[in-house]
């Protein structure tokens, strides 16, 4: 009897044991770490509601709209964090070059696939953003009244 109470009471602890999550920020630390060499030193990120969560640290740091526009700096990054049930998936795409940097995580935060992906930049807000720092910088490089940016997407 004393030695099934002692099975079951292991068996219990066994069970209790709860891995830790794999925190996002050390995620996007990897990815960084991953394409180092074709990423700045100092990665500026915009913020949204996808990373709202993730801290400043001393490679990167996230700015609203109104710091982007303020800093005029064209080299900004957006970050998108994908949870699913396989695990997850860290993306960084710069529009200065139009390059997703990508990386596949599995749930305990192994690296399961990695990837550089060129793509065609959708209209959204960091793309006006990055539109309006262009026209700002060079003003004379085009009509930028040819395309005006809509009035409500830097709000």
């Amino acid at each position: 009897m004393k030695t099934f109470i002692c099975i079951t009471i292991f068996l219990c602890f066994l069970f209790s044991c709860k891995k830790n999550d794999i925190k996002p920020e050390h995620l996007v630390d990897s990815t960084i770490k991953i394409y180092k060499n074709e990423l700045p030193k100092k990665i500026i990120f915009y913020r949204d509601k996808n990373n709202r969560d993730i801290k400043n640290s001393k490679e990167y740091v996230f700015l609203d709209v109104k710091s982007l526009l303020k800093k005029n700096d064209e080299n900004f990054m957006c970050l998108h964090i994908e949870y699913n049930k396989k695990g997850k998936s860290i993306g960084i795409l710069s529009f200065k070059t139009g390059r997703i940097f990508s990386c596949t995580f599995d749930n305990e935060g192994k690296l399961l696939s990695k990837n550089i992906v060129q793509t065609k930049l959708e209209e959204s807000k960091p793309y006006y953003i990055y539109y309006e720092i262009l026209k700002r910088k060079y003003p004379d490089y085009m009509n930028w009244k040819l395309f005006p940016i809509p009035k409500d997407s830097l709000k």
